[in-house]
């Protein structure tokens, strides 16, 4: 509305029709709204909610009954000519078509092979010495760089080391 005071009505005009076009807004359309809003609601509430249910479940009933008479009328009939087309080009039956076109995968033939157990030769050189070693001196860990902090540069004497060190 705005767009059109602006187009055909002079300047000088325009507040004042503002003023009562705002005037007009207040007293009588917002006061008539409501009641129309509220009337709005409850016509929605009483007739239209209760006409939606059945109304939905008639479609839904409708939409099955296509699905099913399309997958019978159409859809069967139709595979069933394509496969029989198919066999008869191709030459295959039933079995030889579902392999070919992946609808059930071809049941491998097994393989027969002897049976091979490798021949395992003790490596004596492992099992040298049969003695306990003594792990309790060492201490994991001790690789590293000389950035952080470790190796032999760093490492503090142990008391348990032949030259003796400060403990």
């Amino acid at each position: 509305m705005g767009g059109a005071v602006r187009r055909f009505v002079p300047k000088f005009i325009r507040k004042p029709i503002n003023k009562v076009a705002k005037f007009v807004d207040k007293k009588v359309v917002e006061p008539l709204e409501k009641p129309v809003k509220k009337v709005a609601k409850v016509v929605d509430k009483a007739v239209v909610e209760p006409l939606e249910r059945p109304v939905k479940k008639v479609v839904k009933g409708v939409k099955n009954v296509a699905d099913e008479a399309f997958e019978e009328l159409i859809e069967k009939p139709v595979k069933k000519v394509a496969a029989e087309t198919f066999d008869i080009v191709m030459n295959t039956d039933k079995e030889e078509r579902r392999a070919m076109l992946g609808d059930k995968p071809p049941t491998p033939e097994p393989i027969v092979t002897p049976e091979v157990t490798p021949e395992v030769v003790p490596d004596d050189t492992l099992l040298a010495s049969k003695a306990r070693r003594r792990t309790v001196g060492k201490r994991k860990g001790q690789a590293g760089t000389i950035m952080e902090g470790y190796g032999v540069a760093y490492a503090k004497p142990s008391s348990k080391s032949p030259t003796g060190g400060a403990a």
